[in-house]
């Protein structure tokens, strides 16, 4: 689903409680801007970036794997890279594309600025010293694949937590808000007292900000996965 229409039905849902909540319409209006405001421009800047970084480190995973086991068998630079090529998403491929006319070994120097990863320059050392040296590429190469299949397996490990906590976290505060527009109806003679004073305004529409903090507070925790040599604001 697209994001942004994410963001028009949360603003409504929660512009609808509010309002359930305190009958106010600019507290209403106000909280749907800046639910919507803050989804659009803050929560999904953050998300396309933990997004961005993952995939990069997905996509850096299954080129060096592939390109290891096809130098392995072929025991050629070209031929490992034709090989991985064809296993690549078109991100890769268009990276690739784009430096045809260089050499093996400038190709493989020039992926570092898209596969901004320690783990890729470690990949560049082993690759030197298979050419200098050569051996068993598979076996030079031992500690290489085992760390790269630690991080993959990291970050699915974390994907998996996530899922888990984001269920648990919006389980939690659609109970809290729904008893909130519960209260409304079931002591609606209390109410009815306290729904126009100034502290019960601002104090559910403080209650709502909380809300907004809370997601960023999860959002920023979730995307602030550690891959070493990563740039955030690489372009």
């Amino acid at each position: 689903m697209n994001f942004l229409l994410i963001g028009v039905l949360v603003s409504l849902a929660f512009a609808g409680l509010i309002f359930i909540a305190s009958e106010n319409i600019f507290s209403t209006i106000s909280i749907f801007l800046i639910t919507f405001l803050f989804l659009v421009f803050l929560i999904k800047r953050q998300l396309d970036k933990y997004q961005k970084k993952t995939r990069r480190y997905h996509q850096c995973y299954q080129f060096i794997n592939s390109y290891l086991i096809s130098l392995s068998i072929k025991g050629s630079l070209s031929a490992a890279r034709e090989s991985s090529y064809g296993t690549a998403d078109k991100e890769v491929r268009e990276v690739i594309d784009s430096i045809k006319d260089l050499d093996e070994e400038e190709k493989l120097s020039y992926l570092c600025k898209y596969f901004k990863f320690d783990l890729y320059h470690l990949f560049l050392d082993t690759i030197k010293v298979w050419r200098e040296q050569g051996g068993d590429i598979l076996l030079m190469s031992q500690y290489l694949i085992n760390q790269v299949r630690l991080k993959e397996e990291y970050l699915l490990h974390c994907e998996s937590v996530h899922r888990s906590k984001l269920i648990e976290f919006f389980v939690l505060w659609g109970i809290t808000l729904a008893i909130l527009s519960s209260l409304r109806f079931a002591l609606s003679q209390f109410y009815t007292r306290i729904i126009h004073a100034v502290f019960f305004q601002v104090s559910v529409v403080v209650l709502f900000l909380f809300v907004l903090l809370s997601i960023y507070i999860m959002v920023t925790r979730i995307v602030n996965v550690s891959l070493e040599g990563y740039k955030d604001d690489e372009k």
